[in-house]
């Protein structure tokens, strides 16, 4: 077996003009090897015949397990062989399985984006908890982001509740001064009430708000991250770049500090892959935007609830009383209740009949 260093020699010195007589004297090598290289359009390479397993002759059981339990795992799959005869380890059975079994995965490919078109959202637990008003609080975004441009925004809770949700897109939209046509997320409880396989029932608040603003929805496959990419990485890049050592008073010196860094930092930045300024791409999104509506959407918390039998309605942590009458009957808040840090203060909740 000759090496590439040889094969490199031989096309070099014969592109001088130099004879395979005179290449063969000079390198030291039969001259039907020079002749072979040559001819060869490619360097040697060694490859090693494949030797024999001891696995190989229950193959034939193995598949045919498959074809019925397509998921059995090696261990159990060894068990099943030991009553063949088989003798080897669990491991040996795990890698022939991999090779056998089709792969789930499904291949990755890029995606590209019109200006405008598609704002991806996802929930993200911020990796710290700071001690605000003298309690440590989980602190919350909606993150949004935009992957024709790269920009991002967010929007800060204390929860993960519907109403917090659907202000999260109030604000992102009233930020970006439109509205995209088309949302994508995972399948939130807020987006997807239930789901098998590719038919989804969507959330009927959602839909409302889905309404309002007029776009389109798209829940990503289970288990498939990557259909969201860009708001994956955008999440990464809030937890990374932002938060790190902040001290926070509340959540509106929250979004004052994050607003700050979004508008001067984050969307002043050279995107990384596309290596294109991100604020000038986010300038042409807007102007691809549709408008938006004349009134904001009311995200109150306006879901119906049937009074128990002792009167108490709970919501939030705490109990609220309603009349006698009402007993027993689907009724709904008259007005929000103060949330956030107002809500530590218990607020009184008028009730009305659904």
């Amino acid at each position: 077996m000759r090496s590439a260093l040889e094969w490199a020699q031989v096309r070099t010195i014969a592109a001088d003009g130099v004879s395979q007589r005179e290449i063969a004297r000079r390198l030291g090598i039969n001259r039907r090897t020079v002749r072979r290289m040559l001819e060869s359009d490619e360097p040697p390479s060694y490859r090693r015949t494949r030797q024999g397993s001891k696995i190989d002759p229950f193959e034939p059981v193995i598949r045919r397990v498959l074809t019925d339990w397509p998921q059995i795992k090696a261990p159990r799959m060894t068990e099943l062989l030991r009553e063949h005869g088989y003798e080897g380890s669990v491991d040996v059975v795990k890698r022939r399985l991999a090779e056998l079994r089709p792969s789930r995965e499904r291949p990755a490919q890029r995606t590209g984006y019109r200006p405008g078109q598609v704002l991806q959202l996802d929930w993200a637990e911020l990796p710290t908890r700071p001690r605000i008003a003298g309690r440590e609080r989980r602190v919350y975004a909606l993150v949004g982001s935009l992957p024709f441009s790269g920009a991002q925004s967010a929007h800060f809770s204390f929860d993960m509740t519907l109403e917090s949700f659907l202000e999260g897109h109030s604000r992102l939209f009233d930020w970006l001064g439109g509205v995209t046509r088309e949302c994508v997320y995972d399948n939130l409880r807020s987006v997807v009430a239930k789901r098998e396989r590719d038919v989804v029932r969507w959330n009927p608040r959602f839909l409302h708000l889905r309404g309002h603003y007029a776009f389109h929805a798209t829940a990503c496959t289970p288990e498939t991250p990557r259909e969201k990419g860009s708001v994956e990485g955008a999440v990464r890049h809030l937890k990374t770049g932002f938060w790190p050592a902040r001290r926070i008073g509340s959540l509106a010196d929250l979004d004052e500090q994050y607003a700050d860094w979004r508008d001067r930092v984050c969307n002043r930045r050279r995107h990384a892959s596309g290596r294109f300024p991100v604020h000038e791409r986010l300038a042409e999104e807007r102007r691809a935007l549709r408008a938006l509506p004349p009134a904001r959407f009311d995200h109150a918390y306006a879901r119906e609830s049937r009074v128990p039998l002792d009167g108490y309605l709970r919501y939030r942590g705490a109990f609220y009383r309603a009349p006698e009458a009402l007993v027993h009957q689907r009724v709904h808040p008259a007005r929000r209740p103060r949330l956030g840090l107002e809500h530590a203060r218990r607020t009184r909740t008028r009730l009305l009949p659904a």
